[in-house]
């Protein structure tokens, strides 16, 4: 079984992936398959064990937007270490504790069997993808090791074998709360579905129709639609017509006719859940485009070019603040409310995932999933790349992060001056 499967992932990768033709001869299955058939021989190789092969194998093709995981969220192989990091210097904070009760957010990870943080990002640059040390994401790092170094607050140094746990379940956040009199803040977790956000809309127009103040926290956004934030846009813009070009976000989509299949299925299970008119016709729009489209490879989308806003008056003034686990659809939507007079971006960069992207998912047997980009930035031919979108005001990432919520205070104090 495993075998088939890791095959089947091999001619997904390098025939329906977006990136396949600039990626052409950077994968090495030959030492997976090796690998796979040793363990199996040994009765060594179990889900757990191929969901981290597959992935080391997707390294390959250094694109940060692809993973393959376990299907049911429940599985006893959707594992992980229980606890976040950040790097800061050569030192990883503990920045939230879901199931690893032995440690508490700042408690610093020093040590990984031994072998000090510096050390560790020489053997895993392939991993860490040369990102910058607050843009690195450790957590798949540390689940290879047994023996985890930690220095808690009072400065003593422990030191306690690894665990894997549960894997805590996602939780979507689309909430708007007041913070002052004139300002307050939306969260958005998500752009999965134009659903929650339109509800929260709806239930606070009266508050949004003279608001002063507006602070959109995306810096934890998954993704998904940008259709789904369509109707955040004329809070966005000044009162009045804006003219909003995307010709950087033109693309073309590889489809063959196993992603076809794969895309109508996806699209027709979104219109399912979503009970937006709009919604359901954009992605009648896309089923369409598909099923005319099976088999062609590489077919132009006409998604560039430019669109009319009407914005509105109010809020007058809007902090969105991002951050690198912000990507995807959030990256799209840092990019577009940035242009707007009315806005300020503070934070980090966004993780600038959009190279390739519109991930669809294939399944086996209902135990595993591979999410690929369907779609190739045609700004790539021109050798422009997305490095996500920068603030206007940059925050370095520091320990102090874990004592108060630094970018949200710098938002407060700048609508302050303004």
């Amino acid at each position: 079984m495993y075998i088939d499967i890791f095959n089947e992932v091999v001619d997904i990768m390098q025939n329906d992936y977006a990136g396949h033709k600039d990626k052409q001869g950077w994968d090495s299955p030959d030492r997976y398959r090796e690998n796979i058939r040793e363990l199996s021989n040994q009765h060594q190789l179990d889900d757990y064990t191929f969901i981290n092969i597959i992935n080391d194998y997707l390294l390959d093709f250094k694109d940060p937007h692809m993973f393959f995981i376990a299907k049911d969220e429940q599985s006893k192989t959707n594992k992980d270490i229980g606890f976040k990091v950040r790097r800061f210097n050569d030192v990883l904070y503990v920045t939230e504790v879901m199931s690893e009760t032995r440690l508490n957010a700042g408690d610093r990870v020093i040590a990984l069997d031994k072998l000090t943080v510096s050390e560790l990002s020489l053997k895993h640059k392939r991993e860490l993808r040369d990102e910058i040390p607050e843009r690195q994401r450790w957590e798949n790092i540390i689940e290879k090791y047994n023996t985890l170094y930690i220095e808690n607050n009072n400065r003593e140094v422990t030191s306690f074998n690894l665990k894997l746990y549960d894997k805590q379940q996602y939780t979507p956040i689309h909430s708007l709360e007041k913070l002052n009199h004139n300002t307050f803040n939306m969260t958005l977790t998500d752009f999965f579905s134009p659903d929650p956000i339109e509800k929260i809309i709806a239930s606070n127009q009266e508050r949004l129709s003279d608001l002063e103040n507006l602070i959109i926290d995306v810096r934890q956004n998954r993704g998904g639609s940008d259709s789904s934030f369509e109707q955040l846009l004329p809070l966005l813009f000044p009162e009045g017509k804006t003219i909003i070009n995307l010709d950087n976000y033109k693309m073309d989509f590889n489809i063959t006719k196993r992603t076809a299949d794969l895309q109508i299925k996806g699209l027709k299970s979104l219109q399912d859940k979503t009970t937006d008119t709009s919604f359901k016709e954009s992605l009648d729009n896309m089923i369409t485009f598909f099923q005319d489209n099976s088999g062609k490879g590489f077919v132009s989308f006409e998604n560039g070019g430019e669109f009319e806003v009407e914005g509105s008056e109010f809020p007058k003034n809007i902090i969105v603040l991002a951050d690198v686990y912000c990507g995807s659809a959030g990256d799209i939507f840092v990019d577009i409310a940035s242009r707007s007079a009315k806005v300020a971006v503070i934070g980090r960069p966004t993780a600038g995932l959009n190279d390739y992207s519109n991930l669809i998912n294939k399944d086996w047997e209902e135990k595993f999933s591979l999410y690929y980009p369907t779609s190739r930035m045609v700004s790539l031919d021109s050798g422009i790349k997305d490095t996500g979108v920068k603030p206007d005001t940059y925050v370095k990432w520091t320990p102090e992060h874990l004592q108060a919520d630094i970018d949200m205070n710098i938002a407060l104090n700048f609508l302050e001056e303004r």
